[in-house]
Formats: C-alpha cells, structure tokens, sequence
C-alpha cells in the first residue's frame, strides 16, 4: 500500500477505519504517488474507476500536511448536474478530516454564497462559468478568496479541452495563478481520451511542475454488445420496451427531436418513461434523474445530456438509437452500465437507416480494437481571447491594453496568437465600440455594453452561445424552451401551434416576444420541434472504417440481429462493383454524379468548395460522398483531377465566409474579418484533412 502510507495519518485513518477499505486500487496508489511528488497529472480510468479519491486523497493529505488555508482547492466540472452529484461524496471524504467543502453554482442560494464568502471552504467544487461570475462580480473579492490556492482538478478533463468552454477554463486557470502569484497543481480526470500527453499540455498552461500520465493496465473489456435495425421510430420503440421492461435502462438518441419522437412512441409501452435534454426544464430534468434513481422499469430517453458520470443509480443497460458521433461518446455511454458486480457493460443499438447500422458497426470495430479521437484543443481561441479581454476590463474596472497579456499569454488557447494578433483584436473591438479606448485605458464601448455589458451580464458568463429561443410556460410551472425561429415559421391560418416538449403535448395560447415566452395549455397531440444547429461530421477515421466494413466482414457478425445482417449485406450489395480498398470512386447514377470519398464532413465541405470553384456547378457534401446533379462523370473526374492545383488555404476561408457567419461564436462580433474566417474554417472545415486525402487518392482518384 505504497500510495495509502504516504497519505496524512489522519486520512490514513479514515480510509481504514471509516470506509472500511485495506487497499486502494492502482490508479489511485499512482496517482497519490503523482500528486505529493508535486507533479501536475492527467488521471485515466473507466467510468467509476476511482479516479475521484485517486485526486482528492492526495489532496485532502496535502491540506493537512501543508497546513493549507481555504480555499486550497478548486474541483471544477463541466455540468452542474455533475458537482451535485459528487458534493456528498466529496463532503464526506473532507468531513472524515475535519475539512469542509462549498458548492457554487447559479442554483445556490445567494444567503450561501455569501456565508462562503465570509467563511471560505478548504475545497470549492464549481464550473467555468461560475469562476468567471466570482472573477467579474464586484460582490466578490476575489483576490482575497483565491489567494491560497494551490491545486484545480478538472473533472472530465476531455469534455473541456476541444471546445471554447475548456478555452474559457484554461484562461480562467491563468488569472487565478496570477492572481494567487503561485504555480497551482493541475490535475484532469477522463475515461476516454486518445492523446493525454496533449491533455496534459493543455492543461499545464503557464505551470513549470513536472508532468506524470496515470494510466495503469488495465484488462480488455468484457461487453454484451447487440445491434438491430428497424423500420422506423415506432418499429424501434416495440423493440426498446421489450428490452426496457422491468430493467433500467439509459435510451440515447442523437437530437432532442428524436428524444421527443421516442419518448413520444415509447408511451404506453409499460416502461415508465422519462425525457432528458438540454431544451427540457432544469426542475424536470432533476426529477427525472431521482425518480430514475429510485425506479426499476423505467427509461430515460436523453441525448449526451446524461453521457457524462451522474450516478442514476443501478444503471442494467444503455440502448443506443441510431450511432453517436464519435468513439469517445460511445465508451462514455456504454461505460455508466457494468457497475455490479458479476455484470458487464453493454449496449444494444437500434439503427433507423443502413447509415446508421454502417457508423454503428464501424464505431464497435474500433472501440474494440482499443481506438478513441484524439481531442484537438486549440492553439489560437480569438474569439475566447475576445471574451477573456472583456472580461479582465471588467474584473480590474478598466485596463491597459498592455496590460492584458500577461494575464492570460501562458493559456494554451493563445499559445499561437501572440501580441500583435492581440493588439489587432483590440483595435477591432475599439472601432466596433465593443471597447471604448481613453487615457490608455480599455472599457466596455456602447456596443459592447448592449451586446455583452452588465445589463446583460450573463452574456459575458458563458462563452458557448445557441440561437435565439423562447422559454415554453404552462402556469406558474417552466416546461422548457424552443428555438425562437421553430415558432416564427409557424403557420397560424392552419390553427394554433401545438408542439411537444418533456414527453407532453402543449398548444401555444399567447406568445410575449417581449419576454421571450410562450405561455401554453395541455393538448392532445403536437409536432415534434426542430432544434437548428451547426451540421453534423463525422471523422475520416470513422468513414474509412465504415468503408472498411463495406469490403470486408469481421466480428461484427456477433453483434448482429438477423435483421441486421440481412441490412448490411444488401448495403454491401448496394456497392458492388463500386467501392475497392484505396480508391474513391466517381459513379454516374440517374440523378447525376457522385464521388465516394468516405473522408468526412469537414474534408467534403471543403472538397465541395474546391469542385464548385472548378466545375462552376453545385457540390452537395455528405460524411462519405459529394454529389452534382449537373455534371458528367467525365465532367466531374476533370474537375476532381483540378484540384491539386488549388490554394486551399484561400478555398478555405473563401468557403468559410459564405457558411454559418454569426453562428459559431457570439464573439464573432469582436473579430477580424480574418480571424472570424479563420475560426468557421476551423470549425467547419478540416483543411489538413483535405490535404491527406488528396495526397492519399490524387490524381486521378479513381
């Protein structure tokens, strides 16, 4: 017990005596060793593998050995959802050691928050947004409060690092250390990440501590793996129910729409049924994780708003509609059931379309062979930087602008910006009025006031934006909320706008644009909304894969249902003669040309881009092909054959700015043209990607 003997004797005592533990398992052995040795860490272990105690045992022996002031600790989580579910765990493990721990977060009371800001907990447990709230907020000193911290364990460490709110929390993590003038101990928690090195990179910043990975051996992963196909949503649901009944099951689906949609058939079924997503109310999606909790022939049918570690109790199996995007959300997922002893994680798939039962099968094949996505973070966030500039003018009431760098310069999400891509920045939000520049010194412009200011302050809270949306009220009781535009398009002539949401149908009475609310009644049926976001991509890697599976059968044999098998060889058929390992095919078909590239969304967009420059005529992209309906397949191989010669840099941004302009970031107002093309492009566009593939299948292609 080489970890457990090293730990304070005090909290030595509490393991054995009052959890009852003589051991500790090797991830947490090698990470107590990782911490006290003073190294920052990236933590990896599966799903309810002790990675928790594995970062605060160390941490918890820290404070008592380093006679540590409050607050000592930050343990930050990506969803609230996630902090309620780990405070009595960790408030028990500090209690055995006299210690105490605050939850912050913007549905705890503010009488609380202050007494914490009064009496300061050893260890905070709280989100990005909530530490930008107490960095800004003129009630909170926050100097004072953070002026004793030492270490941040950032819980689910890969759902931060390739998205802007892990850009935000790395900045964040910079204007602590400044401000606490100390290299804090950094430490990330994960089950599935490809590249924890980078992880690990990320996460440093500006901390010159040694680096250790935690990632002890660990056996191949028994999994009961099942995948069907049916006919439709309501062929699905019979299928689902005779499963569901009598267990408890997790049902994902891959849009809120298709959440309501299932809810919708499974009604009836004689599973007590539940509906979870990100458009439900807070109250109702609370409700629905306790009475899950408690039940034993229930279902959740939620998307990737349940894929993260919140503990809903004996959890028998997760059913999959249709295939995740990606690698890492299927092990997430998969990863909530096998907790008992003597079971096994599993997961059944329900796959609507032959797609779907293609991307299924190719994400099974390489999650048994042990491949996860690498997660990407990025190296020049502008539109983050934007934010963090407006949010260091507010939290030191005014600054110069040289001044600003050094706050924030160590953050790997500026790492490939630097001062002058900064002072641009500025200048910009100054001419824009987003900053108003005087003596030397930056405040908020009109326009910045409007747009981001302290009237609207929680614009400036959260870094990930959504279009505009109206909160859905029945009586005194929040339902949840739709997108603003699914209620504009409504045509009244036909009657009123009925619609369902949480699994009920509503019919809209009085619509308040003013307010943004629809104040409705109970209905007997109603639409199913749409909710409008950025467009779906799946990986090269992925879409290889399911080529692969075209060409060649292997295991998944196993895995499926006779129906299934019967699906995916008529697809194979479908390609006979079509499709050969190395090649990406043109084929004339009645309806015009297409080239099956299986290299992805972001390749193809960008591939569509470079063919529409050639040829002059329309490119549809898919995830596996593009398509004309206006050329010969003559036509289309001259104007694929052209496209080694492009600069696809400038095909980039030129495609870049005609595509979701404004959607992206609601920092895109504070940009450059350039910067802002530079971001879509990131976003939408995978440049290097495009790049292999041409060098890879080019020319002639095919």
């Amino acid at each position: 017990m080489p970890g457990l003997e090293r730990l304070h004797p005090h909290l030595q005592h509490g393991i054995v005596h009052d959890l009852g533990w003589r051991s500790l398992r090797p991830v947490q052995d090698l990470t107590i060793e990782a911490v006290l040795d003073g190294c920052n860490a990236v933590v990896l272990a599966p799903t309810a593998g002790g990675k928790t105690e594995a970062a605060m045992f160390p941490l918890l022996s820290r404070i008592l050995s380093e006679n540590l002031a409050p607050v000592a600790v930050l343990y930050v989580c990506p969803i609230r959802a996630l902090l309620n579910n780990q405070e009595e765990r960790l408030r028990s493990y500090a209690h055995m050691v006299g210690l105490e721990v605050f939850k912050w977060h913007g549905d705890v009371s503010d009488s609380k928050k202050q007494g914490f800001r009064g009496t300061p907990a050893h260890i905070l447990m709280t989100t990005p947004e909530s530490l930008e709230v107490m960095l800004i907020s003129a009630r909170t000193d926050a100097k004072a409060l953070f002026q004793n911290l030492s270490a941040v364990v950032v819980d689910e460490v890969h759902a931060f690092a390739g998205d802007d709110r892990g850009a935000h929390l790395a900045a964040i993590l910079e204007r602590l250390v400044t401000l606490c003038g100390r290299d804090v101990q950094r430490i990330g928690l994960s089950a599935t990440v490809g590249n924890p090195l980078v992880i690990g990179q990320w996460l440093a910043g500006s901390s010159k501590r040694p680096f250790r990975l935690v990632d002890p051996p660990r056996e191949k992963a028994q999994r009961e793996l099942r995948v069907d196909y049916c006919d439709g949503v309501e062929a699905a649901a019979l299928g689902i129910a005779q499963v569901a009944r009598g267990r408890k099951s997790l049902v994902f689906v891959e849009s809120r729409s298709k959440a309501e949609r299932v809810a919708q058939a499974l009604s009836g079924s004689g599973v007590e049924v539940f509906i979870h997503h990100s458009s439900v109310s807070r109250a109702d999606r609370v409700l629905a994780e306790e009475q899950f909790a408690r039940g034993q022939n229930t279902a959740i049918v939620c998307t990737s708003t349940m894929e993260l570690g919140i503990d809903v109790g004996d959890l028998d199996q997760v059913i999959q509609v249709d295939a995740p995007g990606t690698v890492a959300s299927f092990l997430q997922r998969m990863g909530r059931t096998g907790r008992r002893a003597n079971t096994r994680t599993n997961c059944t798939f329900f796959c609507l379309t032959p797609e779907s039962l293609l991307q299924s099968v190719a994400l099974l094949r390489l999650a048994e062979s042990g491949w996860v996505e690498d997660v990407k973070p990025a190296a020049q966030a502008m539109h983050v930087l934007a934010h963090q500039v407006m949010a260091l003018v507010l939290q030191e009431g005014g600054m110069s602008r040289h001044r600003l760098w050094p706050w924030i310069e160590a953050a790997y999400p500026f790492s490939n910006v630097g001062t002058e891509r900064l002072q641009e920045l500025v200048d910009t939000m100054v001419a824009r009025d987003i900053l108003y520049e005087a003596d030397g010194v930056l405040s908020l412009g009109r326009r910045g006031e409007k747009l981001y200011g302290r009237k609207n302050f929680f614009e400036l809270y959260a870094v990930f934006t959504a279009p505009p949306v109206m909160r859905v009220q029945h009586g005194k009781e929040e339902i949840g909320h739709i997108q603003a535009t699914f209620v504009a398009m409504h045509d009244y002539s036909q009657g009123p706008l009925c619609f369902r949401l949480g699994g009920r149908a509503w019919e809209v009475g009085q619509s308040d644009w003013t307010k943004g609310v629809l104040h409705v009644k109970p209905a007997d049926r109603g639409r199913v909304p749409t909710w409008i976001g950025l467009p779906g991509s799946l990986s090269t890697r992925i879409c290889q894969t399911m080529l692969d599976v075209l060409l060649h059968e292997q295991e998944e044999v196993a895995w499926l249902t006779r129906t299934a098998a019967l699906e995916l060889a008529s697809l194979r058929g479908s390609y006979s003669g079509v499709l050969e390992q190395g090649r990406a095919p043109l084929e004339e078909q009645p309806d015009g040309v297409v080239w099956h590239t299986f290299a992805g969304g972001a390749v193809n967009r960008l591939l569509s881009a470079g063919l529409e420059q050639k040829s002059a005529k329309k490119w549809v992209a898919g995830n596996l092909s593009l398509r004309c309906k206006e050329l010969s397949v003559v036509a289309a191989r001259e104007a694929v054959a052209a496209l080694t010669g492009l600069d696809w840099e400038q095909v980039a941004a030129t495609a870049a700015r005609g595509m979701a302009r404004g959607t992206v970031s609601k920092f895109q107002p504070c940009l450059p043209e350039a910067a802002e093309d530079r971001l879509l492009a990131e976003r939408l566009l995978d440049l290097e990607g495009t790049r292999r593939f041409l060098g890879l299948h080019g020319p002639p292609f095919s």
